[in-house]
């Protein structure tokens, strides 16, 4: 049976902690991580997008990114950047990780090999939050200079790439994206603000869809897999439940003689949505229970479930159905796993500890790996990443440098002749592997990027002449 986790992190605490958050129970915990909100992502399993490999932080104090294995609890690799880093995204096929600064630039690196693949300013203030489109065609970023641009990534050698869209609706710092199901083509893109708005966008044609204006500044937002229903945290304490389609009663009667109804989407058009008249009537839309502004939001794979982050210190566990609290928890600061075991049979989590407000909030399916802890490093397999580079335009060696490149460690005092002259063959072989496998990489590589820079040539072409 799967059993979803959720991952959280604090602003005052150095712990990333793992709960199951049906039962309570708190699984593990990562030292040395303080990171913003939107400055955490979950890295999938090469070919298993479902499953999380590795995580990844961008450290709030330094110009590193921690990435983290289920089998430590301490850094599995320190990643030097050419600066600190606000906001990171991974792809969701797990090829890249985006990086955003203070000063607007946005980094993109290639997880399979570190090679920096793009460096370009994208906003000229603070990039608050990145995130890749369901195809990863474009990544979309939001900057505290109030704008949203989404670049498509047909071709990450352009140094100065142009926007495809550059939107300047909003008039306060983004606080969220949300990017929906579908490939460029059909998906979807919502966005929030501190202008008390949150927007829906058509990312096909870039047109605003739907502004849904909200009594508060709005700082985070989660949305429901099949697009039926948004929620939205604001500074006022409180957790919006938005429908996205309403009924509207017609004069038609069905078979038993009851008034027939129709479903509608809301909005449209670049209409306004009034949140705060449609929820003076359904008080069950708002979700009450935090004493301080909401900073994070996630929902349960299956969306009968909320959780909600919030300066007040607390993780909540929300029914949606029922608009209830069924869990409460607090960031543990310090405390090993053995003691928290002991602890929460003995005293209630919200009563435990004061901690600072919570970053991040991201739930997934409980990895295999999970199941392994504390077994020797010997058994254990860790997904494999490489360093990345700080400069741009280093690319993968040449052939003669990639066999120059292989280190031969022998001790001569243990290993006699033969042993030496064995290890010697296994490697001279691995080397020519290699070398082949580079060429054959590289011919696939171009491939690809031929044919995803036509299919990408037809749709805008298509666009323009249909515009």
């Amino acid at each position: 049976m799967l059993t979803e986790l959720a991952l959280a992190t604090s602003l005052s605490d150095s712990n990333i902690q793992v709960w199951d958050f049906r039962t309570g129970t708190l699984l593990t915990s990562f030292k040395q991580n303080k990171c913003y909100q939107h400055g955490l992502a979950l890295i999938p399993f090469p070919g298993q997008i479902n499953r999380v490999g590795l995580i990844i932080a961008a450290q709030i104090d330094k110009a590193l990114l921690h990435v983290y294995s289920w089998q430590k609890d301490q850094p599995y690799l320190k990643i030097i950047c050419p600066e600190k880093l606000t906001s990171v995204a991974i792809s969701n096929q797990g090829a890249y990780c985006a990086c955003g600064t203070d000063n607007g630039k946005i980094y993109i690196w290639e997880l399979s090999t570190g090679i920096l693949c793009r460096v370009y300013d994208a906003h000229y203030k603070k990039i608050s939050v990145l995130k890749f489109t369901n195809d990863d065609t474009a990544l979309i970023s939001g900057s505290e200079d109030a704008g949203v641009n989404v670049c498509i990534l047909n071709d990450l050698t352009d140094e100065s790439p142009s926007p495809f869209y550059s939107w300047s609706e909003h008039s306060l710092p983004i606080t969220d994206i949300i990017c929906g199901i579908g490939s460029f083509r059909t998906a979807r893109v919502f966005t929030s603000s501190l202008d008390h708005t949150c927007k829906l966008w058509d990312l096909s044609s870039g047109h605003l869809l739907t502004t849904f204006l909200f009594p508060t500044a709005i700082t985070a937002i989660a949305l429901d897999p099949a697009e039926r229903t948004f929620f939205a945290g604001g500074r006022d304490n409180l957790i919006y439940q938005v429908n996205l389609y309403r009924k509207l009663e017609n004069r038609t009667y069905n078979a038993s003689g009851q008034p027939g109804f129709e479903i509608a989407a809301v909005g449209g058009a670049g209409v306004v949505e009034d949140v705060v008249s449609e929820h003076n009537d359904k008080r069950n839309l708002i979700f009450r229970g935090h004493s301080m502004s909401i900073t994070t939001l996630s929902l349960s794979y299956d969306s009968t479930l909320l959780l909600s982050g919030s300066q007040d210190e607390t993780v909540k566990v929300w029914d949606i159905a029922s608009g209830q609290v069924i869990k409460n928890f607090t960031h543990l600061k310090g405390i090993s796993l053995q003691v928290v075991l002991v602890v929460q049979f003995l005293i209630d989590f919200n009563k435990l500890f004061n901690e600072g407000p919570i970053a991040n909030i991201q739930t997934f399916i409980k990895p295999p790996d999970l199941f392994n802890f504390g077994l020797s490093p010997s058994k254990i397999m860790i997904q494999p990443i490489q360093p990345f580079k700080r400069t741009q335009g280093i690319l993968l060696k040449e052939d003669s440098e990639i066999e120059e490149s292989v280190i031969m460690v022998l001790n001569d005092n243990k290993k006699n002749g033969d042993e030496i002259t064995m290890y010697q063959t296994q490697i001279s072989e691995l080397q020519s592997e290699l070398i082949q496998i580079h060429s054959h990489y590289r011919h696939l590589k171009g491939l690809h990027d031929e044919m995803y820079q036509e299919l990408v040539t037809n749709f805008i072409s298509k666009r323009a002449k249909e515009n």
